[in-house]
Formats: structure tokens, sequence, C-alpha cells
């Protein structure tokens, strides 16, 4: 099967990459690694041509103006800096500080279970994943491709032994995966999936982002349509320092439709997403990490 140009490049340089991050974190620190970082990213600012021409396309549609060297190295570093807190977040170290900014709803919601957690390569995931959730004390599974990220788990699985415990292998025929989300939603789980990247041969549907036509994967919207349960979205930014600040909003109550118009009511969950993240790409700019022409057809 094809594969997609992101998958493509998680594939080339994800594996290496995070395994330099974790033997710098540990034997150096989380500062003296961030000062190594710092070069790292610089080279990769001036070698990486077509993320940085990605960058840009993506920054002039999040900033509203052509960026410049000094956006560009921002948004490079951003995504080096939550890589890089991603080994400290795993190790379950004091060296990050989360904090948690979600309405009593969605707590309820959340500690009571049954519920879609939809997110986008937007921050830093593990620190809702390893502090935000933990500290809320709501129970999570992941879902996503074993398959394709087979080497990243393995990495990850160094650091924190019971991250596969937390994984469903997306790669399973429609019927098999729904009845297992279902099982998980019936256990009193929140499932986290990531839905601004489609794998090759993924149903996609074209909605408004940033201003212009971007294609999403219909699916996780789908699902949240088939599992007719409570849909949360969320998100963790830096905000200096060590901090990061988690923030979890209710997306709908349970996204249900006679069988003739689920289709449509998925489609119109996606476009209503992709308004949210455009909102919160504009509020943090640097902090949306896809290095790839995600408005390319």
């Amino acid at each position: 099967m094809a594969k997609t140009s992101w998958q493509q490049q998680r594939e080339r340089g994800s594996a290496l990459g995070i395994g330099i991050l974790f033997a710098t974190a540990r034997l150096l620190g989380r500062r003296a690694a961030r000062f190594v970082l710092a070069f790292v990213t610089f080279y990769f600012l001036l070698t990486a041509g077509a993320a940085r021409r990605s960058s840009r396309q993506y920054l002039r549609r999040a900033l509203g103006r052509a960026p410049g060297w000094r956006d560009l190295w921002l948004h490079f570093w951003c995504f080096s800096g939550c890589a890089l807190d991603r080994v400290f977040l795993l190790a379950g170290g004091k060296e990050i500080e989360v904090q948690i900014e979600l309405a009593d709803e969605v707590l309820a919601i959340g500690r009571r279970g049954g519920a879609l957690l939809m997110v986008s390569h937007f921050g830093s995931f593990e620190a809702m994943r390893t502090s935000g959730i933990r500290q809320a004390e709501v129970p999570l599974a992941i879902l996503m491709d074993r398959a394709h990220g087979a080497r990243i788990t393995q990495a990850l699985e160094r650091v924190a032994p019971d991250f596969s415990a937390q994984v469903i292998d997306a790669d399973q025929p429609g019927p098999s995966l729904v009845l297992k989300l279902r099982e998980t939603l019936a256990a009193g789980k929140l499932v986290g999936m990531m839905v601004d990247r489609a794998r090759a041969g993924e149903a996609t549907e074209s909605v408004d982002f940033l201003g212009a036509p971007a294609r999403f994967p219909l699916g996780p919207w789908q699902l949240a349509v088939a599992l007719r349960c409570p849909v949360i979205v969320g998100y963790a930014v830096p905000c200096g320092g060590r901090k990061y600040l988690a923030r979890f909003e209710l997306f709908s109550t349970g996204l249900e439709a006679a069988r003739g118009q689920r289709g449509e009511l998925a489609r119109e969950a996606m476009q209503r997403y992709a308004e949210w993240l455009a909102r919160q790409a504009r509020s943090a700019p640097y902090n949306w990490f896809n290095f790839y022409d995600f408005w390319a057809e």
C-alpha cells in the first residue's frame, strides 16, 4: 500500500530522532538537552527544505501575514521542545508541570467514562496523556496504528513499559474495531485518537481549515456517530519554562442521527472540529506540527 507524504517522512526520521532524544535527555538532563537541541533545531531549519516550505504555508494562514525567519524558528523550536519533553513525561519525572483547565461537565463525563477524546498534532499529546489525564484520574486508551509506528512504539516502551497496554490497534477490520471500542468505552475509559492525519487508503473529506479546503480523515467521526458517545476535544501547549497548559472542552454529548443521515452528521462534525482547531492554531500558531503540504489534494 502506498504511503502518504507524512507517513514517509515519519518513518525516515522519527525512530532515529526519538532514540537520540531519549539518550540526550537521560545523559544531560532537560536544561542541557535543550541547549544541545537548539543547535539540532537550527540545523534542521536550514536543511529541511520541504518542512520549511510547509511551515511557511501553514504559518501564513495561522498568522494572517507572511512569516519571517523568526516565525519559522519558533515553529521548529516549539516542535523540538515538545518532542524532548515527551521523554520526561513518559519517564514520569517532575521536570514538567501541567496545569489543567476543564469544565465540571467535562470532568464528570471523563470520570464516568465512555467518551472519545479527539486530538490533533497540536502541542503535546503526552502532556495531556501522562500528566493532564492522570491528574484528573481518568483512565485512557489510545487508538493508533501499531504496524506503522512499530519502531517508535518500541522506543516509547523502553521508557514507559506500560505504554503498549493502553494502545488499541487501529489496523483491524471495521467491525472488530467498533466492537473493541465499544468494550473499552463500556469499561469506563476515555479513548483518545488523532484526527488531523489520514493514513494511506483512509477515507477523507475536504473541509475548510484556516481559510482553504483541506482533507481530514472521516473515520474518527464515523466512529463517533456509530458509537453515539460523548466527544471531548483537547490539547496541551507549552506556556513558558517547564509549564504546559492542558485544556479539555466538551464537543458533543453524543452524535446521534437516523441511519440515512449519519454520513452527513459525521461531515458536519468534522467541519466543526476543523473550525475549532483553526481557532486554537491562531491563538498559539507555533504549536501545530504537521510539516508537510497539508492543503494539497
